[in-house]
C-alpha cells in the first residue's frame, strides 16, 4: 500500500530540525511542492490527450477541443461505454476502500492538513478517465487533489508543525490552479481563500512560490516546437 509506505519514510532528524527552525526552510519547500504539481500537471495532461486520441481517433498533434465534428456513433459510444467502465470500477473501488477520499479543502478544516497519497493518486485517476472518455471536463479537482497530497507527504516525512503542513497543502493546490490555467495568482487566491483560509504574511511567500514554480513548468511544457503555448483541454 502506497499509505503504508510513504508512512515509513521519514526525513534525517538534523534535517528536519533545519527546516522547522527556519522560515525560509517552508519557502524551499513550496518550491519543491510546486515542481512536483507541475510534474503532475504535466503526467495527468498528457495522459488525457493520448486517451482523446486513442478513443476519437485523433489525428497526432490535433486535439479533441479543435475539432470541427467528430463521427456521431464516436462521440456517443465513447462516453457511454467510458462511463459504464467508470461506475464498475468505482463500485469494485468502494468495495475495497469504502471511505470517502479527504480532499484539500476537508484536510486543512478538519485533519491538519493530513491526506492519503493513495487516495489523491486514486482521484487523478479518476479525473483522467473520465475527461479522457469525454464524459467531463477540466482536470482542475484531480491537479489539485494530487499535487495536495503529495505536499502533505512531504510534509508529514519533515514532520511540520500544523500551520506549517496546512500551508503547504495550500501550496499543492495552488500548484494545481496555477498549472491548470498558467495563472499564478489565481492559483495562490485559490489556496489563500478556500485551503489556507486566509491571508498572512507568513503564507504569502511560499504561496506565492509554489503557483510560480508550477506556472513556468506548465507554460514550457506545453510549448510547441514553434515556441507557441499551447491551451489547455
Amino acid at each position: 500500500m502506497i499509505d503504508k509506505f510513504t508512512s515509513r519514510l521519514e526525513i534525517p532528524r538534523r534535517l528536519r530540525a533545519i527546516v522547522r527552525a527556519r522560515e525560509s526552510s517552508l519557502i524551499a519547500l513550496a518550491a519543491l511542492v510546486g515542481a512536483f504539481a507541475g510534474v503532475v500537471v504535466a503526467i495527468m495532461g498528457t495522459a488525457v490527450d493520448e486517451l482523446h486520441r486513442l478513443f476519437f481517433a485523433l489525428e497526432p498533434g490535433t486535439r479533441l477541443s479543435a475539432q470541427a465534428r467528430l463521427n456521431p456513433m464516436v462521440a456517443l459510444l465513447v462516453p457511454l461505454v467510458g462511463g459504464l467502465v467508470f461506475g464498475f470500477a468505482r463500485e469494485v473501488m468502494t468495495q475495497w476502500r469504502p471511505e470517502r477520499e479527504i480532499d484539500p479543502i476537508e484536510a486543512n478544516a478538519l485533519h491538519g492538513g493530513r491526506m492519503s497519497l493513495l487516495g489523491s493518486i486514486i482521484v487523478a485517476v479518476e479525473t483522467v478517465w473520465s475527461s479522457g472518455v469525454g464524459t467531463s471536463v477540466g482536470l482542475e479537482a484531480g491537479y489539485t487533489q494530487f499535487a495536495s497530497g503529495i505536499a502533505s507527504r512531504i510534509g508529514m516525512a519533515f514532520r511540520l508543525r500544523r500551520a506549517d503542513l496546512r500551508v503547504l497543502v495550500g501550496c499543492g493546490a495552488a500548484g494545481g490552479i496555477a498549472g491548470a490555467f498558467g495563472a499564478p495568482l489565481a492559483g495562490a487566491f485559490y489556496a489563500f481563500e478556500l485551503i489556507i483560509g486566509g491571508y498572512s504574511p507568513n503564507t504569502l511567500a511560499p504561496v506565492a512560490v509554489a503557483a510560480l514554480t508550477t506556472s513556468g513548468m506548465s507554460i514550457q511544457a506545453r510549448r510547441n516546437s514553434s515556441g507557441e503555448i499551447l491551451p489547455r483541454q
